[in-house]
C-alpha cells in the first residue's frame, strides 16, 4: 500500500536527495522526517505497521506499508524508489518477529540462518550490512534529532534524594552488564535492590511489573549499549515511560545517559513528572 503527497521542497531543476525511513512505531518517525525534509531531503517512508503508516502520512513525500520479513522485496523497493539514504527509527517489538517468523522471504531466511543469535544488536547489523551491501547508507538517528539528546543534569524541580541517586549509581552498573551482554538496557531499582531487568517485554512492561512489586515508586535507569552503534535501538524515552512508573504515592526517577538517551516529548514529560512528584535526570555516561 502506497499513498502520496503533493509538497515538493525541491527548486525547478534541482535534483534532491531521497531518504528512506523504516518505520516502526511512537512519535520518532514522524519527528524525523519533518527533520529530514527541513534539510531538503525528499523522505519515502516504508511503515512496519498500519499504525507506522497513519503516524508519517501527513509528513512524508511517499508512504510503503512493508512486512517485517519481507527484506528482498523491501530491499528491491527502497532500490527502485532511489534510495541511497535511510534511517531505522521507531519501537519494533522483537515478539512480532517471532510472530511472523513463518512470513519471511527467501532473503530473509537465508540472512537469518547465518546469525549466531537473534539479539537485537545481531539482527540489526545483519539487516545494516544487507541495505548498504545494496548501495544504501544507513545514517544514525542523531544526524537529523541532536536536540532530543539532552546533556547532563536534572531536567525536573524535584532532585532525586541521595539515597535515590544511591539507587542511581547501583542500577548503572547493573544497566551496563546487562547492556553489554545485549539482554536490555534498562534495570529498575528500590532501596539497592533490582526489581525488574528489561529483556523481551521492553522498557515500559519492565517498569510496570517492577511497581507492582514495589508498591512504591522506584528509580528507572536506562543506559546505552558500550560502543553504540548509533545507527540502531537507540535508548529512548517518552511519556508512556513516565506513565508506566507512576505509583500509589507520587515520587520515582528516571535516570538516563546523557547525551546516549533520545527524550522525546521533553516539555511534556517535565510537566508530567513536576505533577507527580518525579525526577528526571541525565546523568554522565563514564
Amino acid at each position: 500500500m502506497t499513498s502520496t503527497l503533493g509538497d515538493n521542497r525541491s527548486g525547478a531543476g534541482t535534483a534532491q536527495k531521497v531518504l528512506g525511513i523504516i518505520a516502526g512505531e511512537g512519535k520518532l518517525p514522524a519527528i524525523l522526517a519533518n527533520a529530514a525534509r527541513d534539510k531538503g531531503y525528499k523522505v519515502i517512508v516504508f511503515a512496519l505497521s498500519e499504525y507506522a503508516q497513519d503516524s508519517v502520512k501527513n509528513v512524508a513525500d511517499k508512504v510503503h506499508l512493508i512486512a517485517l520479513g519481507q527484506l528482498g522485496r523491501n530491499a528491491e523497493l527502497l532500490r527502485k524508489e532511489g534510495v541511497t539514504e535511510a534511517v531505522l527509527i521507531g519501537k519494533v517489538p522483537k515478539l512480532n518477529l517471532l510472530r511472523n517468523i513463518t512470513k519471511f522471504d527467501w532473503t530473509a531466511v537465508k540472512e537469518l540462518t547465518k546469525l549466531p543469535n537473534f539479539n537485537d544488536d545481531t539482527i540489526q547489523f545483519a539487516v545494516g550490512d544487507l541495505m548498504e551491501s545494496r548501495g544504501i547508507k544507513v545514517l544514525t538517528q542523531t544526524e537529523f534529532l541532536r536536540d532530543l539528546f539532552p546533556d547532563v543534569g536534572v531536567l525536573t524541580a524535584r532532585h532525586p534524594t541521595p539515597e535515590e541517586y544511591g539507587d542511581i549509581h547501583y542500577g548503572l552498573t547493573v544497566a551496563r552488564e546487562i547492556a553489554r551482554l545485549d539482554i536490555g538496557q534498562t534495570v529498575v531499582v528500590r532501596d539497592r535492590m533490582i526489581l525488574a531487568i528489561e529483556a523481551i517485554e521492553g522498557t515500559d512492561e519492565a517498569i510496570k511489573r517492577a511497581v507492582g512489586y514495589a508498591r512504591k515508586p522506584v528509580v528507572v535507569v536506562k543506559v546505552a549499549k558500550p560502543n553504540q552503534d548509533q545507527r540502531f535501538d537507540v535508548p529512548t524515552v517518552g511519556l508512556n515511560t513516565l506513565e508506566s512508573m507512576k505509583a500509589r504515592e507520587p515520587g520515582g526517577v528516571l535516570a538516563i545517559e546523557a547525551k546516549e538517551t533520545m527524550v522525546v516529548e521533553q516539555d511534556e514529560m517535565v510537566k508530567y513528572c513536576n505533577s507527580n512528584g518525579m525526577s528526571m535526570v541525565a546523568v554522565q555516561s563514564t
